[in-house]
């Protein structure tokens, strides 16, 4: 498996110029500020976003650059820096980069994309749709959604082989985009299916002492925000990277089972288990992912060779996640999350019993922190201070928080949802062609779904 080729345009080039001179001057606050530690972590920050988005320099490049610079002029402890290695969904990319590899060369992957043949129309629209709606599936029954980006990455590239989309093709970087999209972003309207969703109810429990019900919380967010924004979604995808499958690659497999898909499947099955079950036993899922893929490389098993983690896996993905990680840590250790929080506080004029225009105006608030920091950390911000917001904008407080889901499930960039960039990575999938469906979606987003998602909390009278 190997990373795409950055190629970028002139445009994206001069914009990757301009974040980094940018940069370079928060970077250097200490020589003209007083207080400089928040403007270099904004520094660094903005750096990360510019490059990931326009792909100028491979991606675990830029991260690594991220780690050099931010250890160097000391704008966070190490253990801050490198918190990525540390955290679990680092380890679970690990564990699906060898799961992957294991899958495919089974014959596994192949053969799991049958059903979708047999039940979907050979067009892309159908076969996008199918591999998304696989993924929400999932997310009722596996609450992890880097476990989720796990399983459907290799999906979604064996679906590409089958249909005859060849490697670094628009075509399968479409797929992969909708497996990620699919088992990631409706998800987080589904309460226990995301680690953002349970942040914010946790931290709302804890601080606001205010409780919300599967039911309720799930009935609000997933039918506009959720599966609307999924059919949108594959559309956008259909229409920017869709091509008619080659018929002669969409055959049903006649073989019998191989030894090796057998002992996978059982394999894959007793981790699907636990998975499903990690609120029972605890174990993380990013534990279960490294004892597959440990047990893919042991030899008595014979799926995969021991020699596979030094010829034939990229390291690149496992960099660009633990520097995305990385990144959040810094700014929530810094105080630049609480700091933009604040100041948005101030700055956006927010209108007391202002409709819809008050719940774009907690959008914007969210959105901007979630940019920086990402959504597991701007959940916790978020949910902080609402009740900040909720004083000036006279609504209660429970639809405040409420009012906060759109900003963790419309963002233009993946790295503000890591299963998102998980799914991605392993799959190859450049970091611009996810900008460039994830941010016409946003513009579509703010148009389209933020009125009917208001309209829709409105008549089950959540919000005001």
């Amino acid at each position: 498996m190997t990373q795409p080729k950055a190629s970028p345009s002139g445009f994206t080039q001069i914009l990757a110029l301009t974040a980094s001179l940018v940069s370079v001057i928060f970077l250097s606050a200490p020589l003209w500020s007083p207080d400089p530690l928040i403007l270099q972590a904004t520094g660094i920050i903005l750096f990360c976003i510019g490059l990931w988005a326009t792909s100028a320099i491979p991606i675990h490049i830029t991260a690594l650059i991220m780690f050099l610079v931010s250890v160097m002029l000391d704008i966070a402890p190490a253990n801050v820096v490198f918190a990525g290695f540390h955290a679990s969904a680092t380890w679970l990319v690990f564990g699906g980069l060898v799961i992957t590899i294991a899958v495919q060369r089974s014959g596994l992957a192949a053969r799991a994309v049958e059903t979708l043949e047999l039940i979907l129309p050979a067009h892309y629209f159908a076969m996008a749709l199918g591999i998304a709606f696989a993924g929400v599936i999932l997310a009722f029954l596996m609450p992890s959604a880097s476990a989720r980006a796990v399983l459907m990455a290799p999906l979604a590239m064996a679906l590409a082989d089958r249909l005859g989309f060849l490697e670094n093709s628009r075509a399968r970087f479409g797929l992969i985009l909708a497996a990620g999209m699919g088992s990631t972003i409706p998800a987080f309207g589904i309460l226990p299916s995301t680690v953002v969703s349970m942040a914010f109810a946790g931290v709302a429990e804890s601080v606001h002492d205010i409780n919300f019900t599967y039911f309720d919380y799930t009935v609000l967010n997933f039918p506009i925000l959720g599966l609307l924004g999924l059919l949108i979604q594959t559309t956008l995808i259909t229409l920017m990277f869709g091509a008619k499958p080659k018929s002669d690659n969409v055959k049903i497999k006649s073989t019998d089972w191989s030894v090796a898909e057998r002992r996978l499947l059982i394999i894959l099955l007793i981790a699907l288990a636990l998975w499903m079950t990690d609120s029972i036993h605890g174990i993380s899922p990013a534990w279960i992912a490294m004892g597959v893929a440990l047990i893919c490389i042991i030899p008595v098993v014979g799926l995969l060779p021991s020699k596979v983690l030094t010829t034939d896996i990229n390291y690149g993905p496992w960099f660009f996640i633990a520097g995305v990680i990385g990144m959040g840590s810094i700014a929530s250790h810094t105080g630049l999350g609480d700091s933009i929080g604040e100041w948005l506080l101030t700055n956006v004029p927010l209108t007391s019993d202002g409709g819809l225009l008050t719940f774009y105006q907690i959008f914007i608030i969210g959105g901007a922190i979630n940019l920086i920091a990402t959504a597991p950390v701007a959940a916790t911000i978020m949910t902080t201070f609402a009740d900040s917001i909720a004083q000036a904008t006279s609504w209660p407080l429970r639809s405040v928080l409420l009012a906060e889901v759109p900003s963790f499930m419309i963002f233009p960039m993946p790295h503000q949802a890591p299963p998102v960039a998980i799914t991605m990575a392993i799959g190859g999938v450049p970091m611009r062609a996810g900008v460039r469906v994830l941010a016409l979606y946003f513009i579509i987003a703010l148009i389209v779904i933020m009125p009917l998602q208001y309209l829709w909390g409105r008549l089950l009278g959540i919000y005001p």
